[in-house]
């Protein structure tokens, strides 16, 4: 697979969301509710977000969706991965999240694997902070779409993509130390049988 062709600013707004994710990916597995205009509709009808405005809850429904469609072009894989989320054990959820939305956004993607794939390669678990400021700087000089974030997007954007790997106990914010994952068997065979295996090293698994 090739790296998704996005850079989403969006991410500042739509960020982990993990647990609207597999609220939404349930919907879809256990409900049938494949469509996205009826997938919206029934969020926006028990708001199980508890979002204040019906703008914010289809707003965030749409990324959610968007983000479970990407995770592959094979639906029989796409449902595999999808189920992980929605009713696989923390780990699993927390690790797909992330797989989701680097299929989603090429920020995300290529932050993974250009900075922590790198650094897992190298043997070097230092991940300093402006080490990621300089890779969301070396975006907005050469996309024409990421020149016009603002500083405080690029500053949003740096706090997410840490965030993301926090949440997967990737990294410790305080010391800067980056850790492996003990990688989901599952997830790891659907990345490589979604032929994804070259961004395995971003996950901290070199071959």
């Amino acid at each position: 697979m090739s790296a998704p062709s996005v850079y989403r600013g969006s991410i500042t707004r739509e960020q982990w969301l993990v647990n609207e994710t597999r609220t939404v990916a349930r919907l879809i597995l256990d409900e049938g509710l494949a469509e996205q205009a009826g997938l919206i509709q029934a969020v926006v009808a028990t708001n199980p977000f508890q979002y204040p405005t019906e703008r914010e809850i289809k707003s965030i429904t749409r990324a959610c969706y968007r983000r479970l469609t990407a995770l592959s072009d094979d639906p029989d894989l796409r449902a595999r991965l999808t189920d992980l989320i929605a009713h696989g054990t923390p780990d699993q959820l927390m690790q797909t999240n992330l797989y989701a939305m680097m299929r989603d956004n090429r920020i995300v993607w290529d932050f993974m694997a250009c900075v922590v794939a790198r650094k897992f390669t190298a043997l070097d678990l230092t991940l300093r902070k402006h080490e990621i400021v300089d890779f969301i700087e070396g975006l907005r000089a050469q996309d024409e779409k990421a020149a016009r974030w603002s500083a405080a997007t690029a500053n949003k954007i740096r706090q997410v993509l840490t965030a993301c790997l926090e949440q997967c106990g990737m990294y410790d914010r305080k010391t800067e130390q980056l850790a492996p994952l003990l990688l989901d068997f599952d997830l790891e065979h659907d990345i490589r049988a979604n032929g994804d295996a070259d961004i395995l090293p971003a996950f901290g698994i070199t071959e």
